[in-house]
């Protein structure tokens, strides 16, 4: 099967208002065998909570939390991966800037406020963002045309 390898969600910038620029890049490995065979590929963004984490005491560890995942196509024939062709050996992708929502990849809401020479300064919580890359081959059976209700033998 594909392998997936050195994922990089490269730093994640401000575009101004509030959108966040998210840039993922990757590379696929398939065996001579998978040569010519389609796969689908999705990019997903996670939030992950982790000890000493920001949040306070009363919200648990659930594991990564689901925040962003890449959008393929234009409006409205988007889908959630992309088809592409495998070659066989290595191939390197970089995904064309995202533009997401700061409110979306705001994974640890809240703030902390100190006192800096009698003034309260704000300071949000961390984020914690990683992405992640999946392979899935895809394969069709037969087509079956059903005309009428199937009979029970």
């Amino acid at each position: 099967m594909a392998e997936v390898k050195d994922v990089v969600l490269a730093p994640i910038t401000s575009v101004g208002g509030n959108k966040l620029k998210v840039d993922v890049s990757y590379k696929l490995v398939f065996s001579p065998v998978e040569a010519g065979k389609k796969f689908k590929v999705a990019i997903s963004l996670f939030g992950e909570d982790q000890a000493g984490d920001d949040e306070p005491a009363g919200i648990a560890l659930n594991g990564p939390q689901p925040l962003y995942t890449f959008g393929f196509g234009i409006a409205p024939l988007v889908k959630k991966f992309k088809i592409i062709t495998a070659q066989a050996g290595e191939q390197s992708f970089t995904e064309p800037s995202r533009e997401v929502a700061k409110e979306t990849l705001n994974e640890d809401p809240g703030a902390n406020q100190v006192v800096v020479q009698g003034t309260v300064v704000t300071h949000p919580h961390a984020d914690e963002i990683y992405a992640v890359v999946s392979v899935i081959g895809e394969a069709r059976s037969n087509t079956f045309q059903l005309t009428s209700p199937p009979s029970v033998s």
